[in-house]
């Protein structure tokens, strides 16, 4: 058994940390809301067969056993820390353990078991958007054989009093693994493995304590709690009807103008004729004003380091003014607000300016003027 379970943490653990991302969604181990489950699994207890009696190889079993389970969870920290809260009901059918008690004692062997446990859930890949999300979880709980059982009830010998005899609650320390599988935005399928630690021996005064330790494999279904749709807003009340003015002439238009003074200038890398995302920002910003001004046209200006009779340098600078025309005109500004001009300089990087004049020699200007001018140009 000890061998099985660490196969199946394994396979837990590698189909968790391989799962392809081509399929991305939300998975419910990610999301904000509270969700409920249930499961079904295979239950094992460890440990001595007559709990009056010393461990040995013969008074020593791994009792498997159906469970049903019942889960609750809601996040602490998005994506990486939950709250879970569980109940497990077990040992339905008692008529194979009384037959390996025979007359010794051992209700957690005899009787129906319940397991209550407060966990917390730690997710291996926060912020991940595949749909298979594995997890870790640990927390504390309490295991307890024959709970409905009022004579046993009063008989229960609870940890830290010494009280001689068999007991019938267990405080215990869970660590587990699993692996959650979501099929929308609401559901998801999971299935984990974990081992529970005896912690009575912890409180108990009683010498030649004999912990018995339990382990669970399960598999479930998850779904979320949807939170209930805010009701509508009434409708706003009908406003009175408004009155109507007397009729004024219009006043006589004045002729518009460009007001824009300046445009935001674009700078480029050396020898490069490609616009950068900052660059693109100022263009659109620039375009924007222009909607707002139809009077206004612009005059493009690239630059460029060389010299008179470099004609690289006059090249590429009058590709840098016709890259800034065309995404104008690509944007559905009209060719005919837009002149296109070049120029180039030496390269100087002044002391105490941080090189401003070396990016000006890669800079194209938007230059803005009334389109009045434009059209008594010859």
């Amino acid at each position: 058994m000890r061998t099985s379970l660490r196969h199946i943490l394994f396979w837990l653990l590698l189909i968790g940390l391989s799962a392809s991302t081509a399929h991305a969604q939300s998975n419910q181990f990610r999301d904000s809301q509270a969700h409920i489950g249930v499961g079904l699994g295979f239950f094992t207890y460890h440990g001595p067969i007559d709990l009056l009696q010393q461990r040995a190889p013969n008074n020593f079993v791994r009792e498997h056993d159906p469970a049903i389970v019942f889960l609750g969870s809601f996040p602490l920290k998005k994506d990486v820390f939950f709250f879970r809260g569980m109940a497990l009901v077990t040992n339905l059918s008692t008529k194979d353990g009384r037959k390996l008690v025979g007359t010794g004692e051992n209700n957690f062997l005899t009787s129906h078991i319940f397991m209550f446990e407060t966990e917390v859930v730690l997710t291996l890949r926060p912020g991940s958007k595949s749909r298979v999300l594995p997890y870790v979880f640990t927390g504390f709980g309490a295991t307890t054989a024959d709970f409905f059982n009022a004579d046993s009830k009063n008989n229960v010998d609870l940890p830290g009093r010494g009280v001689p005899g068999p007991e019938r609650s267990v405080y215990h320390l869970p660590v587990g693994i699993g692996v959650d599988v979501a099929f929308n935005g609401c559901w998801s399928a999971f299935a984990e493995a974990s081992y529970r630690w005896d912690l009575n021996y912890v409180w108990r005064n009683e010498t030649n304590y004999e912990p018995h330790n339990t382990s669970l494999i399960m598999a479930g279904l998850r779904g979320c709690i949807r939170n209930k749709p805010t009701a509508a807003p009434p409708p706003a009340p009908i406003p009175p009807p408004l009155a109507v003015p007397g009729y004024d002439p219009p006043l006589p238009r004045t002729p518009r103008v460009c007001t824009l003074i300046e445009l935001n200038s674009v700078y480029f890398a050396s020898n490069t004729i490609d616009l950068s995302k900052a660059s693109r920002e100022s263009l659109d910003e620039n375009i924007e004003a222009l909607r707002l001004n139809p009077t206004c046209c612009v005059s493009i200006i690239g630059y460029a380091s060389g010299t008179d009779a470099d004609i690289y340098a006059l090249r590429i600078a009058r590709q840098r003014a016709e890259t800034i025309f065309n995404y104008y005109v690509g944007a559905g500004l009209s060719a005919e607000r837009f002149t296109v001009e070049s120029d180039i300089g030496p390269e100087v990087c002044p002391k105490g300016k941080d090189g401003k004049g070396c990016v000006e020699n890669h800079k194209v200007e938007t230059v803005p003027f009334d389109c009045s001018l434009l059209y008594r140009l010859p």
